[in-house]
């Protein structure tokens, strides 16, 4: 599933309002992908992050198309005798120089499409397919021993074939051929014909500084009478089999996980397989357990050779896929699996309950679709040198710039709750959180307890509190009104103190804004408006095409402005979220509709100084301040054996970011260390009124956000991050690693270091003492 209102599912209410000759005036063409299931439902439109139960209603996808969720599994057999085993890869003979940087050379063979990079600062070789010394003790046999030794493979669909299912297959498989091939100042062209499928693939690769890129060239893409779904470039890239080695691959799940390198894992079919800034709901949205993958980056390591790729181009039509040894091979390998054409499910009743699955007659296409791989360095092959890496990338790529700081205290983001609404037999009733006035005297009494450095979010300030949805303004009379909200500003700018208001641009279940659902709305492929139910009151909340979002946004900005607010707090959408809109008013792509997200975010940080984005998929980074709510753990998937924080290693000392508020944990030691290793600020969300008062509440209904039962909880966990993090805050982290079973370290620059003792009982290695579920700091070689 995945929508989530915090903790709360939200299931899918997916209402059927077009009849499919209104479809058909859209201009949806479609190709039939399998027979109709007897039991097909409703899409899901609203997904929790952290769960594999699907929503009332999810889409149940028939079971003859399990080929489009994974590939289909490989045969194992014994190994094949060794001479003849290295003749099916290519001969280092064969290879020639294409060009080269100051660091690497890139070789290539001509007659096979793969390439080699000799590393010049270690004269370590990198290959596009398997490790030759290896090969000859591989067991996989038929269609996927093909695929391994290929340069791309692909799945494929038969359009012509009302009942086709999907097939994969690769240029070794397909008898295909190169056509085109040439050097270029920088590398290498060339097209991949596959003579029995009829594709034509177009793609580059090139060699710069420490790194490879290579490039599908969408635009040249050719189909004959099939329809292309995916294809991955060059996937063997860097792969190496268990045996002999020390390594682990790196998956952009959650804020970062390792899958390490295993022996004996034959026929274990466990993969990371997960879509690029999550699922668009607007087509067939596959329900995982899985975290969002909300960084365009994966890695590996092998002994002393590690690379950190990230996708330049086109990712968001992408999914990581990580395949552990034993799974697809006895290789460890990891690559983009680039989308073209996505399933869907096709209503056939008006209710929504029958049809089938089927796919897109257009391909999704991108300017370009682009990976780099960075080859690094013995000293930096490791998760902390990716990350750093990858940091480098943001600085240099993407413009983002240090943090600056004016406190060597660590500010605490205090989220404040004005109002909510609870369901009545008659009449919905008005839940008071905070007014205006008490968050003013809220603030005051936690800066006098010694919190002076805070960032205030205002949330449910709106007309008809949290739970309303589109036409924001004006502030709610029942908290103080605009003038109130404007009067708490510039008390808290009294203090030096930022305020945002937290806004929701993506849902309106008020029609405000001249909202109509049925003009206004998002709709999916076909061509059904997307909403759902909201989980406690059962009301239905429209999705908003997220050009007319932008518009809401345009209009209400002088509002914003006029209550001289520093910024907006983006929550459950703008940036979190990314969808396409078949909306024929608003049509959007999922690139569009990543592209109007990120003018809305610049919009308001060139407008109002500040952005602040809950869980933000990481293509908003360069137009926001602060990301809220990030995930500091991993999705537990078996084959998964470590969370790292290797997001937070590429962010901090580029952007501050907190992790879930800390009156809302459910191991109150563990996650609030978890936090300070991480290098999160600390946050707590209140409400002025005691806290059973908001029982029942549509939306904010936690157990305990009272500020008064919280505020000497708050100022002294304030202090223990200041301990720890508080002179750092702009520092970036140059090192993270477990030194004891449950005891980690995390160095940054200039030396500092914290050691963390998640155990119940105490740490000591001779040298150093750490309580039980504690840390101390380090620095200059002593404890402090």
């Amino acid at each position: 599933m995945r929508r989530r209102r915090y903790k709360i599912m939200l299931s899918a209410s997916l209402a059927a309002v077009l009849s499919l000759s209104l479809i058909a005036t859209q201009a949806v063409q479609t190709i039939n992908a399998a027979d109709p299931p007897a039991d097909a439902a409703k899409t899901d439109a609203a997904a929790a992050d952290k769960t594999a139960q699907p929503a009332q209603g999810a889409q149940q996808a028939p079971a003859a198309d399990a080929a489009s969720s994974a590939p289909a599994p490989a045969q194992q057999g014994a190994p094949v005798d060794p001479s003849k085993a290295k003749a099916e890869l290519p001969s280092d003979a064969n290879f020639k120089l294409a060009a080269q940087s100051d660091k690497l050379k890139l070789l290539v063979d001509s007659t096979t499409g793969h390439f080699q990079v000799e590393d010049k600062r270690s004269g370590e070789i990198w290959r596009s397919y398997p490790n030759p010394e290896q090969w000859p003790q591989e067991t996989i046999t038929g269609t996927w021993r093909n695929n391994l030794r290929s340069p791309i493979m692909l799945e494929y669909i038969d359009a012509a074939n009302f009942k086709s299912q999907p097939k994969m297959t690769s240029l070794i498989e397909d008898k295909g051929t190169l056509e085109g091939f040439q050097t270029t100042s920088s590398g290498f062209k060339v097209t991949f014909n596959f003579k029995t499928s009829g594709f034509k693939i177009p793609v580059e690769v090139n060699v710069k500084d420490d790194y490879i890129e290579t490039k599908i060239i969408d635009s040249g893409i050719t189909e004959g009478k099939l329809s292309l779904l995916n294809l991955k470039l060059y996937p063997m890239f860097g792969a190496e089999p268990s045996i002999g080695q020390d390594g682990y691959l790196v998956v952009p799940d959650g804020s970062g996980a390792l899958i390490r390198f295993k022996t004996k894992q034959i026929n274990d079919k466990s993969i990371y397989r997960e879509n690029m800034y999550g699922s668009d709901v607007s087509f067939y949205a596959e329900r995982t357990a899985r975290q969002q993958a909300k960084m365009p980056v994966f890695g590996m390591k092998s002994g002393d050779k590690a690379f950190v790729a990230v996708m330049t181009g086109g990712e968001e039509y992408s999914k990581v896929f990580g395949s552990p040894s034993g799974a697809f091979g006895q290789s460890n390998w990891i690559t983009p699996e680039w989308q073209y054409r996505i399933k869907f499910f096709q209503n056939t009743s008006k209710k929504g309950n029958a049809g089938f699955f089927t796919y897109s007659k257009d391909r999704f296409t991108s300017e370009q679709r682009s990976t780099r791989y960075y080859l690094l360095p013995k000293e930096q092959s490791d998760y902390v040198g990716m990350a750093s890496k990858y940091r480098e990338y943001l600085m240099k790529e993407q413009g983002i710039k240090p943090l600056q700081v004016s406190s060597n205290k660590i500010p605490m983001f205090v989220d404040i709750v004005g109002a909510d609404v609870k369901k009545g037999m008659l009449w919905d009733k008005y839940l008071l959180g905070t007014s205006t006035s008490q968050a003013m005297e809220m603030v005051k009494r936690l800066y006098g307890l010694g919190i002076e450095n805070m960032s205030i979010q205002y949330m449910g300030w709106q007309k008809g509190g949290y739970s309303s949805f589109g036409g924001l303004f004006p502030v709610d009379k029942r908290l103080g009104g605009n003038e109130g909200m404007k009067q708490f500003i510039e008390f808290a700018h009294s203090l030096k103190l930022p305020v945002y208001l937290a806004a929701n641009y993506s849902y309106n279940n008020n029609e405000r804004d001249g909202f109509n659902p049925r003009y206004d709305g998002m709709r999916n492929l076909a061509g059904t408006l997307m909403d759902f139910e909201m989980y406690a009151s059962r009301d239905t909340v429209t999705q908003m095409s997220p050009k007319f979002s932008a518009k809401s946004l345009d209009k209400d900005m002088k509002e914003y402005e006029s209550l001289n607010a520093d910024g907006i707090y983006f929550e459950d959408g703008v940036g979190r979220y990314l969808d396409s809109d078949f909306n024929t008013r608003y049509l959007s792509t999922r690139t569009d509709t990543m592209h109007t997200q990120q003018e809305m975010l610049q919009q308001v940080k060139d407008t109002l100084g500040g952005v602040s984005v809950e869980r933000a998929n990481l293509y908003a980074l360069k137009d926001i301040n602060h990301i809220h709510r990030l995930a500091d753990d991993y999705s537990y998937d078996l084959f998964i054996d470590e969370s790292i924080p290797f997001m937070q290693i590429a962010l901090h000392g580029l952007i501050t970011y907190s992790s879930n508020w800390s009156n809302l944990r459910d191991q109150y030691k563990t996650e609030m260390l978890r936090s300070i290793e991480y290098g999160a600020s600390p946050s707590f969300i209140f409400t002025s009124a005691p806290s059973e008062d908001m029982k029942g509440a549509y939306s904010i209904y936690y157990y305990s956000m009272n500020v008064h039962d919280w505020e000497s909880t708050a100022v002294e966990e304030y202090q223990r991050y200041n301990e720890a993090l508080g002179d750092v805050q702009n520092k970036f982290i140059v090192g993270h690693r477990t030194i004891a079973p449950n005891v980690r370290e995390v160095t940054y620059e200039g030396g500092k270091k914290l050691v963390l003792n998640y155990n119940t009982t105490p740490y000591s290695d001779g040298k150093l003492s750490v309580p039980a579920q504690d840390f101390i700091v380090v620095q200059g070689g002593g404890s402090q």
